[in-house]
């Protein structure tokens, strides 16, 4: 099997170290700078990994503006990002932005590798918390039907019809898509094909995607 070459971004050393002993993850690159990540010679290895491992630090000053100039640069290359706080709004705002991976740091290396594997595979990995911080922050902010906070966000994300306003609403309250069938009285096949359409027109790929749009679109004026 072709390795998986990974781009390590990370102000934390050791990370280099433990992941070369993976046989089937081969590093292309690391850096522990700003200044480094800034280099051309970086952002060329990024050009040619499968996966770029992004180590968040609250610290960090520019960490934000860095991923998402990786991810302007080579849209197509997915970052994981490892993080020790659950709850940054860094985390939200690298998922809104298409971040791949999300794993905690607490987790262990294992949880790091095995992210690693299945984003390189296509596959969109976050921890439980992270739906469930964003379910709460959109609950505590009134994110509902009957208030301006739901209002907001869809009028900032864009123009929808009113099932899609129905779904979007039906999405936020964590409902399953049996659910949402049951709900609005249509087949699951039917609410799949309108998942799909949404995410489409709001540019994401899953819902913790689409829950930290509505999230960080509510705030903005």
């Amino acid at each position: 099997m072709k390795p998986i070459k990974l781009l390590i971004v990370s102000k934390q050393g050791g990370l280099k170290e433990i992941i070369d002993k993976e046989q089937d993850i081969s590093i292309i690159g690391a850096t522990e700078s700003e200044r480094e990540l800034r280099s051309l010679d970086v952002f060329s290895a990024a050009a040619m990994a499968d996966v770029i491992l992004f180590d968040v630090r609250s610290s960090w000053k520019h960490g934000q503006e860095m991923m998402l100039l990786l991810k302007e640069k080579h849209p197509s290359i997915p970052i994981v990002i490892r993080t020790a706080y659950p709850e940054d709004h860094y985390l939200i705002d690298a998922i809104a932005h298409g971040a791949a991976g999300c794993v905690l740091q607490n987790g262990g290396i294992e949880q790091v590798v095995a992210a690693i594997r299945q984003c390189a595979n296509g596959q969109i990995v976050y921890p439980a918390s992270v739906k469930s911080f964003l379910m709460r922050k959109l609950q505590q902010s009134g994110m509902g039907q009957e208030n301006g906070a739901f209002e907001k966000a869809i009028k900032n994300l864009g123009s929808f019809s009113k099932r899609e306003y129905e779904l979007l609403f039906l999405l936020t309250e964590g409902q399953t898509n049996q659910q949402i069938s049951e709900n609005l009285y249509l087949s699951i096949g039917t609410v799949k094909n309108y998942i799909s359409q949404l995410y489409k027109k709001m540019n994401v790929s899953n819902r913790p995607e689409l829950l930290a749009l509505l999230y960080k679109f509510q705030n903005r004026t």
